[in-house]
């Protein structure tokens, strides 16, 4: 599938100027578009110099693409007449169809689609600007005028947003290879446009702007080909409405609006930006600079304190700072005064002038240990900006396979270097955090991690669980839990649940004190916030007494059936099964593995720092389930608490890899049960010999 259109009809082509149909047909026209141009209009006569056709049958040439600008109820029509007239591409810039949230609108969008499908037609659209191709001088759409011409394919949701970006391309120096405003994405939706530009050979980096995604799962297998061959960097906004949902259990209150869109990111290796000004920044540094094939960068600047930013942030983003080699630092001693720092980052100090900064970027590019360099400058008097920048400029023609990229920070005092460089090629930012992100965004790692240890068709455990969840609805039972979590080996300790105080402690006796009582109730999910749960209980006295308690407590916040004239905090009716009696477990590190489903991508796994913690920290990794256990331990690695399993203050290492097994255990489980909505194993104690589940929750439907 490529985009290279030679003759393009403008079907609702207008005389009058303020109208959509003459502005389209007036950028192709006075803009120079290279193939042939067809005005369509009933009444005829001639615009712009163009004769104008009444219908596309009086056309007698071929016409690879037809931009619609009439009426949405006369669009139908229009497209069928394309389809038989041999059109490839329609792109439909008129609105009113599914965004307006009509019956009507919706059902002229699906009649739409349905005759695009009969006739193998590429729909674009509706609703949105159109699209432009600036090799062959192709502005299909009402934007003012052609970006300037480059290797970066946009594939924007918002044409509003296309237009502010390709508006800021000049001052940034970007160019484009296509355009492609999509709309309401109704045929063709953001995985067609990701292989279109995939297939593209003007395009070397893809940029898209989007608002939702249709179908998560192949977005998945799509992004990941498409990463390994071109670097793909996504501004995703939009707020689903699974974070608002999602109240019965911390997993969902964690997961909030866009975890599972950071998760897509991360195995696909697409490249997220969380502003406009982000995504420009990234497209910059990807489509201008050469990858950065180590994390092993050097930072040259004449200031501490820059260079201490940029030390930060390239910590955060996983870049190394190696030490110079011996003869790298014999050079930088030649050609640097004493005072100045040769431990990377290098400070040339404020004095410098171009000489040294040019000493220093050949003798860290010369450096088997360096990879990529950043080079920082803050402008003091003695500072000669725009040499200092050609200087660099140089560099990076010399170093072609070095990624440089730069942050020359200031106003007025580096506009003219800020030029020079963006002439030149190199990426210019104005923070050192930025500089670092865009180093990161370079870096050759093989990205596209994919999905779990198999295929997404991994098959399930069959009937079992089946047999467990069918006919169940809202919070699982502790017994069907039980059953469910031993269907996948994962770790629980000896528990049940009693009905009278004195069955509690038959229990209790046979598992063996210390015991823990909890609750047992399909309504009360959070049993601590109504005291719900006693623990370390050592005797048989303590068991009798913890149920009278939690039926008390429980009875203050639920009507249990209880004719008692207590005091209730609500109205709110529970079904109380018992208490529930378990082994009282030994001290661990706490933590939360829980899973929940996405509109858009479907089952999700997350591991994070549990207990009373959970919220508090909010110390979260989320992935797109299943997933193999490499990517489990990639996901530990990620929180601050992988430290605290590591062993800190002298404590030994927990059992890193029993969490893992639970990790893709609960990423299987949501893969393989559809009816499981959410779950959390809160806590799940980790400790030096072994892990266990303390406790779980699990919501059906």
């Amino acid at each position: 599938m490529t985009f290279s259109p030679t003759s393009v009809a403008v079907i609702g082509a207008s005389a009058s100027e303020h109208k959509v149909g003459h502005m389209v047909l007036k950028n192709l026209v006075e803009q120079g578009f290279e193939g042939d141009i067809y005005p369509i209009n009933p009444k005829g006569g001639e615009i712009l110099g163009k004769t104008v056709y009444t219908s596309l049958t009086e056309i007698e040439g071929d016409v690879n693409m037809a931009i619609v600008i009439t009426p949405a109820p006369t669009v139908t029509a229009v497209a069928k007449e394309c389809g038989e007239k041999g059109v490839q591409w329609l792109v439909v810039i008129t609105a009113g169809f599914s965004e307006v949230h009509t019956d009507e609108g919706k059902q002229m969008e699906d009649e739409l689609v349905k005759v695009c499908n009969e006739y193998e037609m590429n729909l674009i659209g509706p609703n949105c600007l159109g699209v432009l191709r600036m090799s062959s001088k192709m502005n299909g759409s009402f934007a003012k005028e052609l970006p300037p011409t480059g290797n970066i394919a946009l594939v924007s949701q918002s044409g509003a947003m296309a237009v502010a970006l390709m508006d800021a391309a000049p001052a940034e120096n970007l160019g484009f290879s296509l355009v492609l405003s999509i709309g309401n994405k109704a045929q063709m939706d953001e995985c067609d446009y990701l292989e279109l530009c995939l297939e593209d050979e003007e395009t070397k980096v893809i940029g898209m702007y989007l608002e939702s995604i249709k179908n998560g799962r192949r977005f998945l297998e799509v992004a990941s080909r498409v990463t390994k061959q071109k670097p793909v960097v996504i501004l995703k906004s939009g707020v689903s409405e699974h974070g608002g949902e999602a109240a019965a259990s911390h997993t969902g209150a964690l997961a909030g609006s866009d975890a599972a869109i950071e998760a897509a990111c991360v195995q696909t290796g697409i490249h997220r930006a969380n502003t406009a000004q982000e995504l420009l920044g990234l497209l910059k540094a990807l489509s201008a600079q050469p990858p950065l094939l180590s994390p092993r960068i050097a930072i040259i600047t004449n200031a501490g304190g820059p260079g201490i930013l940029a030390t930060d942030a390239a910590e955060a983003l996983g870049l190394q700072m190696p030490a110079m080699s011996d003869s790298t630092m014999e050079r930088l001693k030649e050609a640097l005064p004493a005072s100045a720092g040769l431990v990377n980052p290098i400070d040339v100090i404020g004095d410098a002038t171009t000489d040294r900064y040019k000493a220093a970027i050949e003798a860290c590019g010369d450096d088997p240990q360096i990879d990529g360099i950043a080079v920082l400058l803050t402008p003091q008097v003695m500072t000669p900006c725009s040499e200092i920048a050609k200087v660099v400029v140089e560099e990076s023609k010399t170093n072609r396979l070095l990624p440089i990229v730069t942050s020359f920070m200031g106003g007025e005092s580096v506009a003219e270097a800020e030029t020079i460089l963006a002439e030149g090629g190199v990426p210019n930012f104005p923070t050192p955090e930025r500089v670092m992100k865009a180093l990161a965004a370079l870096r050759a790692d093989g990205s596209g991690f994919g999905l779990g240890s198999g295929s997404l068709s991994r098959p399930g455990p069959g009937p079992d669980s089946t047999k467990i969840l069918g006919g169940q609805s809202g919070l699982l039972s502790e017994e069907k839990t039980s059953q469910l979590l031993k269907l996948y080996n994962l770790p629980i300790p000896n528990q049940d649940v009693a009905k009278t105080p004195e069955e509690a402690i038959t229990i209790a006796k046979e598992i063996g004190f210390p015991v823990i009582a909890k609750i047992s109730s399909p309504q009360i999910i959070h049993k601590t916030d109504v005291g719900g749960i006693i623990g370390n209980l050592q005797s048989e006295e303590d068991v009798a007494n913890a149920f009278e308690e939690i039926m008390r407590n429980v009875a203050c916040h639920f009507d249990i059936g209880d004719n008692s004239n207590v005091q209730r905090a609500t109205c709110e009716r529970a079904t109380v099964n018992g208490i529930l009696i378990q082994k009282f477990l030994p001290v661990g590190s706490e933590f939360i593995v829980g899973g929940l489903r996405d509109p858009s991508f479907g089952p999700m796994v997350m591991v994070g720092l549990g207990g009373i913690y959970t919220e508090l920290f909010k110390d979260t990794s989320f992935r797109i389930a299943p997933i193999s256990e490499e990517e489990g331990y990639r996901m530990l690695q990620e929180l601050t608490a992988w430290k605290l399993l590591l062993g800190m203050r002298g404590a030994a290492q927990s059992d890193i890899d029993g969490l893992v097994q639970i990790v893709v255990a609960v990423s299987n489980l949501m893969h393989e049960c559809p009816q499981v909505k959410e779950m959390d194993f809160n806590p799940v104690l980790v400790g030096e010999e072994g892990v266990i589940v303390a406790d779980a929750k699990i919501v059906v439907s």
